[in-house]
C-alpha cells in the first residue's frame, strides 16, 4: 500500500508542476553504481564500475534558496566478488546486474541565492534529499537469467527459516549534493552526485544464508552456491542488517520555462 501511494504522489507532482510559473524541464547524463553484499567493501571504490545512466527532470523554483523536483532516472547497477579484496569474498563468486528504474520528488536548498533570472546569481551548490521508488530485477551477471524467481535463499518454498519472495519494487532514501549555474537565459547546467539508500536488501538478490542444496532444484543451487567450495547451509551469504545502496552521478540540462507575467489593464480614459 505504501509504494501505491508513492507512485500517486509522484503522478500528481508531476501534474502539479507542469503548471508552475518559474519551471525547469531537463534531462540527465551520466552514470549509475551500486554498494551492497557483493563486490568491493568500500563505498568509494563503486565509482570505478559504474554504468551509463539517462533520465529526465521537471523542476520548480519556488524561491531563491528552494526548488522542488521530479524526475525518472534510468541505470545499470552490478558487482561481481572478483571485484574484492578479501579472499573469502572473492572465493564466493556471487555476482549480478540489473537495470534500474529510479522515480523521486524531493527538494533542493541552495548555499546562495539562486534565481533562474540570468542578472541574479548565476551559480550555486546544493543540497538534494527526497523519496525514490526503484524497479529492480537482478539477473545473473552476463547472463538473462533472472535471480528472484529462482530463491536462491529459499525464498517461497517453504522451508524453515526461509521468507515470501521480495519484491522488485521498493522504496529508497535519496540523498546528495549538487553544483548548478546559469548558461545562458533560457539554460541551466548542473553537476550532481546522489545515493540512494534502497529500504531493502536485494538488490543484488544477496542477503541471508545459504539453502541446503538438495532441498532446491538443480538450476537454483548452483546459482545459490556458485563458488568451487561445498558451503554448509545455514551459514551466512550476505548481511541481512545492511539493506543495499545505489548512486546517481552526472550532468543536468535544463530549459528554463517562465510563463509572462500579467499586465495591469490600461486605465480607462473618461
Amino acid at each position: 500500500m505504501t509504494k501505491k501511494y508513492f507512485f500517486l504522489i509522484f503522478t500528481l507532482f508531476l501534474f502539479r508542476i507542469g503548471y508552475a510559473q518559474k519551471n525547469e524541464f531537463g534531462f540527465f547524463v551520466g552514470s549509475s553504481g551500486y554498494y551492497g553484499d557483493v563486490g568491493y567493501e568500500k563505498a568509494e571504490k563503486t565509482l570505478l564500475h559504474q554504468s551509463p545512466a539517462i533520465g529526465f527532470m521537471y523542476k520548480r523554483n519556488a524561491h531563491d534558496f528552494l526548488s522542488f523536483r521530479t524526475s525518472i532516472l534510468a541505470g545499470k547497477i552490478k558487482a561481481s566478488d572478483k571485484w574484492a579484496s578479501n579472499p573469502n569474498t572473492i572465493a564466493r563468486n556471487l555476482s549480478f546486474e540489473s537495470s534500474i528504474i529510479d522515480l523521486n520528488i524531493g527538494f533542493e536548498f541552495n548555499f546562495f541565492k539562486f534565481s533562474t533570472r540570468r542578472r541574479k546569481t548565476t551559480y550555486t551548490p546544493y543540497l538534494f534529499a527526497g523519496i525514490s521508488g526503484v524497479l529492480f530485477n537482478p539477473k545473473v551477471m552476463g547472463t538473462q537469467i533472472e535471480l528472484q524467481p529462482l530463491g536462491t535463499e529459499g525464498q517461497g518454498t517453504n522451508l524453515p527459516n526461509t521468507s515470501n519472495k521480495y519484491n522488485r519494487i521498493a522504496l529508497a532514501i535519496p540523498f546528495g549534493f549538487g553544483y548548478k549555474m546559469n548558461v545562458s537565459k533560457k539554460w541551466s547546467l548542473a553537476f550532481e552526485w546522489t545515493w540512494r539508500s534502497a529500504q531493502t536488501d536485494y538488490l543484488d538478490d544477496v542477503s541471508t544464508v545459504y539453502i541446503d542444496p538438495s532441498l532446491l532444484s538443480e538450476q537454483t543451487a548452483q546459482w545459490s552456491n556458485p563458488s568451487a567450495t561445498e558451503i554448509t547451509h545455514g551459514k551466512s551469504r550476505g548481511n541481512k542488517n545492511n539493506n543495499d545502496w545505489y548512486n546517481f552521478t552526472g550532468f543536468t540540462f535544463s530549459y528554463k520555462i517562465r510563463n509572462k507575467p500579467n499586465k495591469c489593464p490600461k486605465a480607462l480614459l473618461p
